[in-house]
């Protein structure tokens, strides 16, 4: 019998965010007798989700990237290659592609990368414009997890469109079980309170200020709504200033980090996403999985999760007022709700499934794998 592939994931680091979550999805979920996986993470830290998958039996594999262009990193990723004789090396993101396709070179493995989003502004890079044209060549496979990302790639990176596949993201559908209760109390939301809300690393692009801007105009109207912002990061601290400023700090609830999203999810009415820029996001997956009814900005694949008036409502990004109104008119109506969230529910079961995306990726192995 042929030895399984062996294939490394290589990214920054195995914290939480959507693209430690696919990765996750795929060593998880990708048949263990056809595809051997491990995991290498450039910036000397497993992360949260990287503790989960190295106590279940993943191996993993951690470097400490030094500043500028480190060559030292290419030499080292380039020895683990060679000794663990790997066929496929996947990059996800930009800066562990680049490493990764230099330390590949000349070693007999096969390269994937996958774009799992776009920065915000989006720039041009005549450096990289001009090595990608290079760089692309040499890569047997590039990955997009949104359209948007594709013509990104191809309009900002010169990559050929042509050469690049989409697939989106999936996951597990998320169900909450148990008596939901004591996280209400825990977090201090009453019964019969509408519940707005997101899950999300608190960053800049979340442009999270949107949410309590637009909250604080319906709360103003309807007393008897709560917004739930689940999650941590550097604008923490700005935002709970914002929710004090705006006089709405009692009805804006921070919970910090918490592993257990999908409970917390099963507290949501309205998921909100108000990003500026998004490829396939994670948690409006988990939103739409589970049935909950979602706003989102109009950027990057959240037009192509959601269909407005269909299985969700979008609006423009920086809308603070078509957000808030859109928001209005949501708390009204749980029929409404409803239905937006079945036809979610319905959209994420035909798409965005685990197994969905994990043929597609299976399929770009035996693809790659079997050139010459």
């Amino acid at each position: 019998m042929a030895q399984k592939p062996r294939i490394l994931h290589l990214t920054h680091e195995m914290a939480i965010g959507g693209t430690q979550q696919v990765i996750s999805q795929l060593v998880t979920n990708l048949d263990s007798e056809r595809f051997d996986c491990e995991i290498g993470c450039l910036d000397g830290e497993v992360g949260s989700i990287g503790d989960r998958l190295q106590s279940a039996g993943t191996v993993f594999h951690v470097f400490h990237r030094g500043d500028g262009f480190d060559l030292e990193l290419v030499k080292a990723v380039r020895r683990l290659l060679k000794k663990e004789k790997y066929d496929l090396v996947h990059c996800h993101q930009y800066t562990p592609y680049v490493y990764g396709i230099f330390a590949s070179m000349f070693t007999g493995t096969k390269v994937v990368f996958t774009e799992h989003g776009r920065f915000h502004p989006d720039r041009y890079s005549w450096k990289r414009r001009l090595i990608n044209l290079v760089l692309g060549r040499l890569t047997h496979s590039i990955v997009a997890i949104s359209v948007a990302t594709r013509q990104a790639l191809a309009h900002y990176e010169w990559f050929s469109e042509k050469q690049i596949k989409v697939i989106y993201n999936g996951l597990e559908p998320y169900k909450a079980s148990g008596n939901l209760t004591p996280w209400r109390e825990q977090f201090g939301i009453p019964d019969g309170v509408l519940v707005f809300g997101t899950i999300a690393r608190f960053d800049s692009i979340k442009n999270i200020p949107m949410m309590i801007n637009a909250f604080k105009d319906v709360y103003g109207n309807n007393p008897n709504t709560r917004l739930l912002l689940v999650g941590d990061g550097d604008e923490r601290s700005k935002l709970e200033e914002l929710a004090q400023e705006s006089g709405v700090a009692d009805a804006v609830i921070f919970t910090g980090f918490q592993q257990d999203t999908a409970k917390l999810m099963s507290l949501i009415d309205v998921y909100l996403l108000s990003s500026f820029s998004e490829g396939t996001s994670m948690t409006l997956l988990e939103a739409m999985s589970s049935g909950t009814c979602s706003i989102v900005t109009g950027v990057g694949g959240n037009v192509e999760l959601i269909e407005h008036g269909v299985s969700g409502i979008v609006v423009k990004s920086e809308d603070t007022s078509a957000l808030a109104v859109s928001m209005s008119a949501l708390a009204i109506d749980p029929d409404r709700r409803e239905i937006l969230g079945k036809e979610a529910s319905k959209k994420f079961n035909e798409r965005f499934s685990i197994t969905s995306m994990i043929d597609g990726y299976s399929q770009t192995y035996d693809n790659v794998l079997g050139q010459g």
